[in-house]
């Protein structure tokens, strides 16, 4: 998450994400503060992206939102045993469904760097959650693993390509409605039109000169082919997400 500019009727926002490291799919993006309630509107939006039965590993800084979030999205109620003693019985409680998987990164800076990366299993066992990482490919090949590399490196591009979170400058946007629209249609280029050259696939032999084969996120989540950008003004609901 990364502050938008300020102005007199904005204030101070976030711009919240999640994405899909294997494919670089932007499921989510919003703004709003820096709270339970926005981290709920993300979260939601999350799930109505993910198919059913569908159980991923999610990640994410040490915001404390996050798992209490997770928990009421993902989570299952349990009724507590009988104890045969005599007063009310205890109500029920959400616990974590078994095949939830949530890890946090929480990296401690030192005059702007790095200097330590701590990581820590909040739902389901380390052997199971480390295991399920490794299994999972990443953009690039590689195995996977726990860090938030993937939704970093998406903020950095945001911010490059977005005017509207420079800061000190007439470009940024004077109320949030106005932020969202241009954050939702820059999520839909990502996603349907612009190709991602980590994404790319090798040319079948026989199909001319070129080696390699344009990909963007949702052809590479197997949603669509291949966008232009009259395609997407020309879909009727391209927006995911109300604002």
């Amino acid at each position: 998450m990364r502050k938008a500019g300020r102005g007199k009727s904005v204030g101070t926002a976030w711009t919240w994400a999640a994405v899909a490291p294997e494919c670089w799919l932007t499921l989510a993006a919003q703004v709003g503060n820096r709270n339970l309630y926005a981290a709920r509107r993300l979260l939601r939006s999350v799930r109505r992206c993910l198919a059913k039965d569908t159980w991923p590993i999610f990640t994410s800084d040490a915001l404390r939102h996050y798992a209490h979030v997770l928990l009421e999205a993902f989570g299952v109620w349990q009724r507590p045993t009988p104890t045969g003693k005599r007063g009310r019985p205890k109500n029920p409680v959400r616990i974590p469904h078994p095949l939830l998987g949530y890890a946090q990164v929480e990296k401690r800076r030192k005059r702007g760097r790095v200097v330590a990366v701590n990581r820590s299993i909040v739902f389901g066992s380390d052997k199971d959650i480390l295991a399920r990482a490794q299994r999972l490919r990443r953009a690039n090949g590689r195995k996977g693993k726990i860090n938030t590399a993937y939704v970093e490196r998406h903020n950095l591009t945001l911010r490059e390509e977005n005017g509207r979170l420079s800061r000190k400058t007439l470009a940024f946007s004077k109320t949030r409605r106005d932020l969202q629209r241009q954050l939702d249609f820059w999520r839909a280029c990502a996603n349907f039109v612009r190709p991602h050259r980590s994404l790319r696939a090798p040319a079948p032999a026989g199909s001319g000169p070129k080696r390699w084969l344009p990909r963007t996120p949702a052809m590479a989540a197997g949603i669509n082919h291949l966008w232009t950008l009259e395609d997407l003004l020309k879909f009727k609901h391209w927006i995911c997400q109300p604002y």
